[in-house]
């Protein structure tokens, strides 16, 4: 990795196009060190997803201060001093910090209520797995735009008795996107707005805070479930859980709850429809043609029974939907290089749970980057 800058004991590295901030200390510290390394790659981010709805008059400075301050007044101690630290570390104003964090929610709350993303986890362990232990790999789909600015891997090293945790995002956006903790608790994050509604919660906590506050407390996934089964999730979501031991999934509606979805062997595949028969729900095809996506994938680790390990993970996630031609891939997958539906797959990550190593890419050709090792262990001590 290539050491670009340093900010008390915070590092920001670069590898291959990633940009990876090492933070370590208080919440504070970890947030001054944050926006004083990352204050250029924010400002980009703010000008592509933020400064034109301001510009437009789509985005008042009324509702900017509005969802402003509902991230900062009902989030735990711990974001609201990283929030701080972020502000004056960048020496933005507090207000621009929450809301940039708050891009995701704003969007779904400002979206039409279909699908607003498309995203594919496949999770691998036990018997179905090479040698037993858990492989993950998780694309994230979202708007082209996203590529527009860098792909970020945060790393934190709290001191304050958290655990530490990495981050897979983009500047200046903290939620657990996709992110491993030092207990090898692992969670990733899907829109689930087509099937749990398209209603976000503004009297409700963010749940980008909270999950962010749960991988910091959380050390098995049990832990993780019992959390998640506590609280009403601000909007709907589908998140891949997992652990060294066991993976499931959480389908949470911000309408209806939450139920999980454990599977009954040991491979899983999760989408942006709910696939639990607990809700009485039919399946839902989705703008992002989700249960194409999930069928591909689930026969892809069907032929791969008991030979899955990071190598093939990356070969499976490799796979596209699409022929360039647009029709569907024979024998395909579920990545999405270039826009051939309602989104594209902005960058990739596979999880190698029990070494705690990461292989991240952006399979965009115009921003492409390919598959890039990263050892946790390496950065955490």
């Amino acid at each position: 990795m290539n050491l670009l800058n340093q900010s008390g004991a915070g590092k920001l590295y670069e590898k291959n196009g990633f940009l990876i901030p090492v933070l370590s200390g208080d919440s504070h510290d970890m947030g001054v060190q944050y926006g004083a390394l990352m204050v250029d790659a924010m400002q980009k981010t703010w000008d592509v997803l933020v400064k034109p709805q301001l510009d437009s008059g789509m985005l008042t400075q009324e509702e900017m201060q509005r969802w402003a301050r509902r991230a900062y007044i009902s989030c735990s101690t711990r974001n609201r001093q990283w929030y701080d630290g972020v502000a004056q570390g960048s020496s933005w104003p507090t207000e621009n910090v929450c809301m940039l964090d708050q891009v995701m929610e704003y969007g779904i709350f400002q979206s039409k209520c279909h699908s607003f993303a498309g995203c594919t986890s496949i999770l691998s362990w036990g018997k179905h797995s090479a040698n037993g232990n858990m492989y993950i790999g998780r694309n994230m789909d979202w708007s082209e735009t996203f590529n527009e600015f860098p792909q970020v891997l945060t790393v934190r090293k709290p001191t304050d008795g958290s655990y530490r945790f990495a981050a897979l995002g983009w500047p200046g956006m903290y939620c657990p996107f996709t992110v491993i903790n030092e207990h090898g608790v692992y969670l990733d994050v899907h829109d689930g707005t087509s099937m749990g509604g398209s209603v976000v919660y503004v009297e409700r906590p963010s749940i980008l805070n909270e999950l962010a506050d749960m991988m910091s407390e959380a050390h098995t996934l049990s832990s993780l479930i019992t959390r998640l089964n506590g609280i009403l999730t601000s909007t709907s979501m589908i998140l891949s859980i997992g652990d060294e031991h066991r993976g499931a999934s959480m389908e949470c509606s911000s309408l209806g709850g939450n139920r999980l979805r454990s599977p009954d062997d040991h491979s899983l595949v999760v989408v942006n429809s709910f696939m639990g028969e607990h809700w009485g729900l039919g399946k839902r095809e989705t703008v992002s043609n989700s249960l194409r996506r999930f069928a591909n994938m689930t026969e892809r680790l069907k032929e791969n029974t008991g030979a899955v390990d990071a190598d093939k993970v990356r070969e499976l996630m490799d796979l596209r939907l699409f022929n360039d031609d647009g029709t569907f891939a024979a024998n395909g997958g579920s990545t999405k290089p270039i826009k051939q539906d309602a989104d594209l797959t902005t960058h990739q990550m596979v999880t190698d749970v029990a070494q705690r190593t990461l292989w991240l890419k952006v399979p965009v050709p115009d921003y492409f980057s390919d598959w890039t090792a990263i050892d946790l262990k390496q950065l955490w001590n």
